[in-house]
């Protein structure tokens, strides 16, 4: 790990155990063992410090890897299952924190939200990836309803918004109610969701 890594995994870890995101450079200092000069060579405040691990740990959490995505493959219900099987299986795991063995990620997104929530340009991005994720499955839903896999008289855009709000309602419970865990609750959701966009003759 270099130092840069250990500087901002180390203010982390500080950050947890105080359960608040309001330590000095000194604090920073004596919990990653170097000077607060050596802080400084790296980061110019501790503000800097703090948006870097709000990009790392919080915003990135949030992002969609879409490319990614796409690779699955399979008919129109198991790409869409697929996908958000995979989306909550990231989303439960986190960002790999290389000195933290095991936390429930839950407890680094409420020590990071309020921060992350006055980050720049955060709420444009939330904005943007919930677009991108919607654009990914009417991708899907479109071809699916050429297929003859989903139905028609529902629009796209609107199928494609439902299945964002099913995602979007699961992991507000996981992150705010403290369920068990989001895929079992996607999994028992998914069938009955299908049955309401799949094409019946």
């Amino acid at each position: 790990m270099n130092t840069k890594q250990l500087i901002l995994e180390n203010t982390l870890k500080l950050m947890i155990e105080k359960r608040n995101s309001l330590n000095s450079i000194r604090e920073i200092s004596a919990a990653t063992g170097i000077a607060t000069g050596g802080i400084y060579h790296y980061f110019s405040n501790k503000e800097e410090i703090y948006n870097e691990i709000i990009e790392r740990y919080y915003i990135n959490y949030y992002r969609f890897n879409i490319d990614e995505l796409r690779q699955i493959t399979g008919n129109a219900k198991e790409k869409i299952h697929n996908s958000l099987a995979e989306i909550f299986k990231q989303k439960e795991t986190g960002i790999k924190i290389e000195s933290i063995d095991e936390i429930d990620y839950r407890v680094i997104l409420s020590i990071l939200t309020a921060k992350g929530f006055y980050y720049e340009n955060t709420i444009e991005f939330c904005q943007t990836t919930i677009k991108e994720l919607k654009e990914f499955f009417a991708e899907i839903i479109e071809e699916g309803q050429k297929n003859g896999e989903i139905r028609q008289d529902f629009s796209t855009e609107d199928i494609a918004e439902s299945l964002i709000i099913m995602f979007m309602g699961i992991q507000y419970r996981w992150e705010m109610y403290l369920i068990e865990d989001m895929s079992s609750v996607f999994e028992d959701n998914f069938n009955l969701q299908w049955e309401k966009i799949r094409f019946t003759q």
